[in-house]
């Protein structure tokens, strides 16, 4: 036994040498964001085989640097940075992770501070009109405490990030009163992330508790978190304000008529369900033969509503009913006019919801054909003297039937060439493949997939392809859906495995 263990020895060392090299990985940033005009030594958390990586972000604002200690990035933040999430990838020979979100704020900026885990620990926050943001990581079994002096009669607005950074937990927020007893309590908004908006009853110290259970949801019950389950807090004291809806008018500009509102195609128009139970009627004329497309947005515009849409005739029948139209809690209907006449528009929340958050924008407009190109890989490690494939999911809305190219921006390397880059003028899927000679040299290459239509008239549109973050198990919006920033790596090929010499 002993003598095939030495002779099984340099062969097991001969595999593990010829095993392919591993990509860089980061499951998350810490802090995972900071303040205009700052400097933050952020840490990247996940595994790397080689330190320091290069460094890629889609922010123009931002300038990172691998610092001499394995796993820290500096980032400096310019002052006059644009107030949009990053994108922020590491790379090295063998590979790029996946993108990580970073948020540039023009708040103060703070790290939880350990250990702040009951009443006792409560870390203090300065809480101000102007804001101050809590960056934290939500550990396995923790819940993590922050004090707050309130005056009686004193709103404050905390709004959580975790689940939009990409942290795989449920968040919750439980505001404490002075007593100890639970005031307010806030569960998903939009998405995972709760937003708690509270007004003080009292005078003194409170206490603002995050915790999390896991998602995908687990059969155990218990706080959920991971060392990459990151969050942050912005805490700003004042009442929730309603965010502006780009629309051509709101509904009490319309005229009144037979209890419904008489909307003038087309038109995009901001209304609110402002008492429980409500329903909101629009009414407005078409031809026979015309097209139309309804739409409701609420739930992509981040508002509380969770739209019904009922579509009637002019004889007053129920023509359709719309809920959800995936991805999104929002409906939409086209509508094809069989006759000349009124047609009415209700909506209504869900649940039967109402009062002054309550908002969407009905919208009916001429539809428009539509493509969308998603592509199935951030990331691409290519072999030289090999192939690999990107699979194109095309979604066409609206009588979209164009056929279509494919290339990519900017140019390949040399040796790497792009073959299959067509798809027939009806299809909903698509392949492409990427080549690369024996000779093709180790690089790493960023690019973007231009999408090129052709129409009858020969004009070409360009649009570009992306790669989605939202999946099945997507349980609303990140901070950044998707990216048109894709990333090549072109590595020698394996070795050949050879065969175990035998022992005679």
């Amino acid at each position: 036994m002993i003598r095939l263990l030495r002779a099984a020895a340099p062969t097991l060392l001969l595999a593990l040498l010829q095993l392919p090299a591993t990509p860089p990985k980061l499951d998350a940033l810490f802090p995972t964001g900071g303040q205009r005009g700052q400097t933050v030594e952020v840490e990247a958390i996940g595994s790397f085989g080689a330190w320091p990586p290069e460094v890629w972000t889609d922010h123009d604002g931002l300038k990172i640097e691998a610092e001499e200690k394995k796993g820290l990035l500096s980032i400096s933040i310019n002052s006059d940075a644009q107030l949009h999430p990053a994108l922020i990838r590491l790379f090295d020979a063998n590979g790029s992770t996946k993108t990580r979100t970073f948020v540039i704020s023009k708040m103060k900026e703070t790290n939880e501070s350990e250990p702040n885990d009951n009443k006792a620990q409560a870390q203090e926050v300065n809480a101000t009109a102007t804001g101050i943001v809590m960056n934290g990581i939500l550990k396995k079994g923790d819940s993590d405490f922050f004090r707050i002096a309130l005056r009686e009669g004193q709103a404050v607005v905390a709004e959580t990030n975790a689940y939009s950074l990409g942290s795989l937990i449920d968040p919750f927020l439980v505001m404490l009163g002075p007593d100890g007893h639970e005031v307010a309590f806030a569960s998903d908004s939009h998405n995972l992330d709760p937003i708690l908006n509270y007004t003080a009853k009292t005078s003194g110290i409170h206490y603002l508790q995050l915790f999390a259970v896991a998602h995908p949801a687990a059969t155990a019950i218990g706080f959920s978190g991971s060392d990459s389950s990151t969050y942050r807090i912005t805490l700003i004291l004042g009442a929730l304000k309603n965010k502006s809806i780009p629309v051509d008018r709101n509904e009490e500009k319309l005229k009144e008529d037979n209890g419904s509102r008489r909307f003038p195609i087309p038109l995009m128009v901001q209304g609110v369900l402002s008492e429980k139970l409500e329903v909101d009627s629009y009414v407005f004329s078409a031809k026979k033969g015309e097209q139309w497309l309804v739409s409701v947005d609420a739930h992509r515009l981040h508002l509380p509503t969770d739209p019904v849409l009922s579509v009637y005739r002019t004889d007053g029948a129920l023509l359709e009913e719309v809920d959800d139209v995936k991805p999104t809690n929002d409906p939409e209907y086209l509508l094809k006019v069989s006759t000349d006449g009124n047609y009415t528009l209700r909506l209504r929340d869900r649940f039967g919801r109402g009062g002054p958050r309550f908002r969407y924008r009905l919208s009916v407009t001429k539809p428009k054909p539509e493509l969308s190109v998603t592509v199935d890989k951030e990331n691409i490690v290519l072999e030289a003297n090999g192939t690999t494939e990107l699979k194109l999911t095309l979604k066409r809305k609206q009588g979209h039937a164009l056929p279509l190219r494919f290339a990519i921006t900017p140019p390949l390397p040399s040796g790497v060439s792009l073959e299959d880059a067509n798809a027939s003028a009806k299809a909903k899927t698509a392949t492409i493949t990427l080549r690369a000679s024996r000779d093709s040299e180790p690089i790493n290459h960023r690019f973007q997939l231009q999408v090129f239509a052709t129409d009858e008239t020969n004009a070409t549109t360009e649009s570009r392809a992306a790669y989605s973050f939202l999946t099945s198990k997507s349980r609303g919006d990140y901070l950044v859906n998707k990216t048109k920033h894709l990333h090549l790596t072109v590595v020698k090929p394996a070795k050949p495995k050879k065969e175990n010499d035998k022992e005679e």
